[in-house]
This record gives structure tokens, sequence and C-alpha cells, in this order.
């Protein structure tokens, strides 16, 4: 009986143990439940919130690439302006001046007279250069061409830098949709008296729309242009009504108008927002708006489904599967998604210093480029104002020719470090001469610092293997910019070592170690500096060298072309002690390699003996023509212009054209381009046309452009700028008829 009585208790105690044990499993899976559905939202809304985000930053990118556009126009347009009124033009005069000056023929420019909305284009047209759209607008009395009118005044009234948009309209003259910007400008009168004007530069909507693309993850995300009061600048291609607040009203407020006044004073008074309301079709939308700047008077307008934002909701099927592993696999996936947030969290570390580092590259070189930019367009109007004075003029064109030459091996210098970060620099070795390459380096370096009284001291020792096989462009490149540091570094009464040295590499006797040292004992660097010295447009910061002009890109190509070639870059630096950087490669020997033909001597390309040849020049930009022409007629080479390749082809078909010794091929020219002209020209059936010597003369100077001019079955290839003595060195190897074999390898 006891036994019993004992044995019920421990059943009865049991059953409570057990029931204790499932109600704390059932708390543990509830709480886990909760817990994960909490997390999960939490999940969804951060992925909500940084994919909203992310529309925004997409719109606020278009906007930074349609502003650039907008200040670029106006810019335009002020430029004009400013000379036409300050030439005291008549109407005619302007508009030839602007035809004239106008590259772009697809940019028409229209003068408006505000008094009665009449207006004339640049663009020759059917009617003459009259245009009706602004007086047809006059006539009209529907509110959008009141709002245009209304906006064209406020432009005309507008100062100089305020940014404000005509748009958008359809004109005749191109049968094309476009928006204005403008400027006011004064003309001459046929009494003599000054009158003002509107001056409008007529910008295609296409080009502005062609640069608005989403992400692939907002397939139905459109863009617009408002102005601060609401009304349309462009149209998106699913908004409807009159304006903006008027689409709000109709789709959004059509029972309660007091609310459309908070709309428009927030649209006025903020420069960004985001608002949600319902399009025309009834789906909840994002619009993002956000204010090219507080002296414009336009917003850019983003908008976005919500639908297209939404994200995955919570995965029950994860939950199911946390609560049926219960703590252990609860305890896994905690650990799997902190690593998760760990490593976006470092992902958005890295975006964030790529993105730090990007703008760090586009100041710097915005910065490197505009500073011999202004001495290009600075020195070029001084010397417009004393053509009077040739040596001052003169001297105005050596600075703009040094201005010019620094931009260029500025362009170079960013070219060649892309490449290079890009994976795309390739080398060329070949075999030459050691002691060539450097001497002729010390001939560019010993002016320099002759110039900059600098003792200058070169030492050449241990070298038995002269013939060396490597790529002497880009081992030239480092080492110059290595000796072009030291110089422009060490101030008047210094010194500069160049010294050359080689080792043998043990039991190869078909390889050798080369050792450069460049040494001074200029300013030097911090050490500070020194752990950043390679890094792209780092320079230090010191009033000795902000003047000296430099784009901080040099010992980042030098340090990268070393490791490229495979050698090694040391240096040794300290500040008010000088610098010594020691730059070692292991390269092959002539001995490497099979019995090379003698190198074919170089055409000297003297000017005398040239006059008389003919060249038949393919070139659509009239002032790059003008360049060439000008520059062989000085050596007394006659030269024709052919406007594209098909021109071209023409020209040399017609049997009353003059004979030519050579043709000069631009490469991207409209109706027809460079390499496809050569290629008919290859075909052709005449021998004499299907044998002249064609030379690529193009600004597409990359290896690969090289290459494909050869492709194409040109004979050579001259780099813009052009070099007048590679010109004539070519031409004179056309002359010899040695082009052909210059371009066998």
């Amino acid at each position: 009986m006891v036994r019993r009585i004992g044995a019920k208790r421990e059943h009865s105690s049991s059953h409570v143990s057990r029931a204790a044990l499932l109600l704390c499993n059932l708390v543990l899976i509830v709480g886990m439940i909760v817990a994960a559905v909490i997390y999960s939202r939490g999940i969804t809304q951060q992925r909500y919130n940084i994919k909203k985000d992310a529309f925004c930053t997409a719109v606020e990118s278009m906007k930074q690439v349609s502003e650039n556009y907008f200040i670029t126009e106006k810019g335009y347009v002020n430029n004009w302006s400013h000379y036409i009124s300050t030439q005291h033009m008549t109407e005619d005069e302007a508009l030839q001046f602007i035809s004239t000056l106008n590259t772009q023929q697809d940019r028409v420019a229209h003068i408006v007279d505000m008094d009665d909305f009449s207006a004339r284009t640049s663009l020759a047209c059917d009617n003459g250069d009259w245009i009706h759209c602004y007086e047809k607008w006059a006539e009209s009395d529907t509110p959008a061409d009141a709002a245009l009118l209304q906006k064209m005044r406020e432009i005309f009234r507008a100062d100089l830098d305020d940014m404000r948009v005509l748009g958008k309209y359809r004109v005749g003259e191109t049968q094309q949709t476009v928006v204005s910007v403008g400027a006011r400008v004064t003309l001459r009168q046929a009494d003599g008296s000054d009158k003002d004007y509107l001056l409008l530069r007529l910008i295609p909507v296409e080009y502005l729309q062609k640069s608005w693309v989403f992400p692939t993850e907002y397939p139905t995300a459109q863009i617009g242009l408002i102005t601060r009061d609401g009304e349309y600048a462009i149209q998106s291609g699913t908004m409807r009504s009159r304006s903006f607040l008027d689409f709000i009203r109709d789709y959004n407020l059509a029972d309660d108008y007091s609310k459309m006044d908070e709309v428009a004073a927030r649209l006025a008074s903020t420069d960004s927002g985001l608002m949600e309301y319902k399009d025309s079709k009834g789906q909840d939308c994002y619009f993002y708006y956000s204010s090219f700047g507080e002296d414009a008077d336009i917003d850019i307008l983003g908008f976005v489904p919500v639908a297209d934002i939404e994200v995955e909701t919570i995965d029950w099927t994860i939950i199911r599967l946390i609560c049926g592993t219960l703590l252990l696999l609860g305890f896994i996936d905690g650990m799997h998604i902190l690593s998760i947030n760990r490593q976006l969290h470092h992902t958005a570390e890295l975006a964030e210093k790529a993105n730090a580092a990007k703008t760090q590259f586009l100041s710097s070189m915005s910065h490197d480029i505009r500073t011999p930019m202004n001495a290009v367009i600075g020195m070029t109007e001084i010397a417009k104002q004393h053509l009077n004075e040739p040596a001052y003029v003169k001297d105005c064109l050596d600075k703009v020719s040094l201005a010019g030459n620094h931009l260029l091996t500025l362009i170079n210098d960013i070219l060649d470090i892309s490449k290079i970060e890009s994976g795309r620099m390739t080398l060329d070795p070949v075999p030459f001469s050691l002691r060539e390459s450097v001497d002729e380096m010390v001939a560019i370096v010993r002016q320099t610092a002759a110039e900059n009284q600098l003792g200058f001291a070169v030492q050449i020792h241990d070298v038995t293997q002269d013939i060396i096989v490597a790529d002497p462009l880009r081992l030239r490149q480092i080492l110059l910019n290595l000796l072009g540091n030291a110089v422009k570094y060490t101030e008047p009464g210094g010194h500069v070592r160049f010294d050359v040295s080689e080792k043998e590499v043990p039991g190869r006797t078909d390889r050798t170690r080369l050792q450069f040292i460049i040494a001074d004992d200029g300013i030097g660097m911090s050490e500070e500096f020194q752990k950043t010295m390679y890094t792209s447009f780092s320079r230090a910061t010191d009033s000795r060298i902000n003047k000296i002009q430099g784009s901080g890109l040099g010992l980042a190509i030098a340090r990268q072309m070393t490791e490229l070639m495979g050698g090694e870059i040391q240096c040794e630096s300290a500040l008010g002690r000088g610098t010594t950087f020691r730059v070692v490669f292991e390269l092959p020997t002539a001995s490497a390699l099979p019995m090379q033909p003698a190198p074919r001597a170089e055409a000297d390309g003297t000017p005398g003996e040239l006059a008389g040849m003919r060249v038949l020049a393919a070139e659509d930009n009239d002032l790059n023509w003008e360049i060439i022409h000008t520059m062989l007629e000085e050596y007394g080479i006659v030269s024709d212009r052919a406007e594209n390749g098909q021109i071209c082809l023409d020209i040399l078909h017609d049997a009353a054209a003059p004979h030519y010794d050579i043709v000069l091929m631009d490469v991207q020219m409209p109706v027809m381009d460079g390499r496809e002209a050569t290629r008919r020209l290859r075909a052709d059936p005449d021998p004499a046309l299907r044998d002249l010597p064609i030379v690529a003369m193009t600004a597409d100077a990359f290896a690969e452009d090289v290459a494909a001019c050869r492709e194409a079955g040109m004979d050579a290839h001259i780099a813009k700028p052009v070099d007048i003595k590679q010109v004539l060195r070519t031409l004179k190897l056309a002359r010899d008829g040695t082009l052909h074999e210059q371009k066998k390898p």
C-alpha cells in the first residue's frame, strides 16, 4: 500500500517534470519563433531602407551628371553672350558668329526679342532663319504656354550665374524636343542704339535622357526635371497632368487641396526630399527630388513604385528549421548571421574607402588639369589683347606651349596608371643598347639640371652586357621619372648623381642584373610621406614644392612599372638630407635571343627635301585641319582636305584630282571612319590606290588602337597632338618608298 502510494507520487512527480520540460521547450520554441520573426523583420526593414537609399543615391548620381551637363551648356551661352555684347554685334553678326563657332550642329541657338517674342535661329532653315514657336506661345492662352513665357522672362531677368532651364518644347528647324539655358545679350540696332535680347542654347532632351539609367533592380523607375515651383522641365513617360503639383493633386489630394500648399512649400524651401504618393495607375510610389543648387530653380525628380523597393518577406521555412533544431541550429545560425554582418560591415568599409579614393582621385585630377588649362586659356586671352606686340605674343604662346606639354604629360600619366591598375598595360621587350639609352636620358636631364644650377654626375661601371632585352620605352619612363623628381626637388647649388652598374647572375650567362641609383641632396621626404609616396596623386605638403608642377603620379607609375618588369625599387630619404632611389632589374641579354638583324636607320626627315609633295589629309575637325595644313605649308608641302573617309575615297577615285604621295588618315570621322576607308583602298583594283601610303593621324593612341590601324592596312601611326618632326620623318620614308618596309616586324 505504501509502495503504491510512493509509486503514484513518483509517477505524479515524473509527469510534473515532463510537463515542466515540455513547457520550457514550448517557451523556448515560441521565444525562438518570436526572436526569428523580429530578427527577420528587422533584416527585411534594413534591406528595404538600404534599397530605398540606393534609389535616392542613384537619382543623385544622375543629377550630378545632368548638373555638369547644364553647367557646361550654360558656360557656352554665357561666353557667347559676353563676347557678342562686348563686340557690339548686330543680330545678323551674332547669328553668324554663333554658327561659325558652334561645332555641335545639333546645339541650335535662338535670339529672342522679348518685346514681341519674335526669334531667329543660328541654323539655316526653309523660312530663312526666322522661327515662330515663341510668338505662338504668346498668342496662346493655355497655362502651359503661359508658364513657358514666364520662365523665359525669368531667364531674361536672371543673373549670369543663375541656372534656370526652359523646357521642354519642340522646335521646327531640327524637329527635336529640347530644353534651353540662356542669358541676356546686348545687340546693336540699325540706328546705333543697344537693345537687350534673350540668347537661348537648345539642348536635345534625348541627350539627357540617355544618361539617366537606373540599376536593373529598379525596372520601372523614371526620371524627370521640375522647377522649384512644381512645373515640368522634362516630363517623364508616365507623369501626367500639366505640372507635378497638378499630378499630385489629381491622383492623391483631389478631396483636400489645402495639403497642396504644404507640398509646394516643401519643394520651394528644401533642397531634397523623399515623398510617397500614388501615380496615375494608383500604385504607391516614392518620389525623390533634389535641387541643382541655390542658384538654380530646377530639381531632378525620380520616382519608383514601392513594389520595386520591397524585398522578400519572412522565410517561415527557415524559422521551422530553427525551431526543429532548437538551440544548436539557433546558435549556428546566429554565428553565421554574425559572420555575414561582419562581412557586410567590412564590405561597406571597403566601399567607403573606395569611394573616398575615387573622390580624391577626381579632385586631384581636376586640380592638376585645371592648373595648366588656366594657363592655356589665360595666356591665350592675354595674347589676344596684345596682337600688335609680336614679342609679347610669342612669350604668351611659349607659355601656352609649356602648359600644353604639361597637360599632355599629365594625361599620358593618368592613362598609364589606369592601364597598369586595370591590368591592360603590356610590355614590348626588344634588344637595345643600354649605353645609348642611358646617353639619351642623360642628355635630357643634363640640360634641365644646368638650367636649375645643379651639378649632375653620371657614372657607368662594370657594365659588360651592352645589348639587353627589355621594353626601352618603359625603362626610360621609370628612370626619367626618378631623375626628373631629383632635379625638381633639389635646390640650386645642389647635386644629382646617376649611377649605372651591372652584376652577374650566378650560373646564368644569358641574364644580367642591372642596378640604377638616382641620388640627390635635395629637400628629402618625411617618414610619414614615404609611407604613401607610391599612392596615385600623392604629394608632400611643403611650401617649397607647392609651386612645382607635378601630378603626384610619377612615383606610382615608376613603382608599378618596375614591378611589371619584374624589378625592385627601394628608397632612402630624410628631410633636408636628400633622397636615394635604387632600382634593380634582372634582364635577358642579347645572347638569350637568336641573331637579330641590324636595326634600320631612321629617316632624318630633312624638311628641305620634301617641298612639292602632295598630301591628302582625311580630317573632320576644322581646327585640326588648319593645324596640319599650316605646318605642312611651312615646309613647301601641298595638302588638301577630305572631311571624312567617304570623301577621301571620292577624291582619290576622281580622275581629275591631282596625284597624292600619301594619305594622312584620321580614325574617328562621320559617314565613314578612317579604318574602313583604308580597308576599301587596300582592296581597290587600281594598284596605284591599293599601294598608296596611308598613315593614321589620330588621338587614339593606345597600343590596341595602333594595332587596329595596322590591321586595317595603315603603314604607320602618328598620335595627336601632332609632332611635326615625326610627320616629316614619315613623309620622307613615304617619298623614298621605304614606309612599307618600316611596317614589317
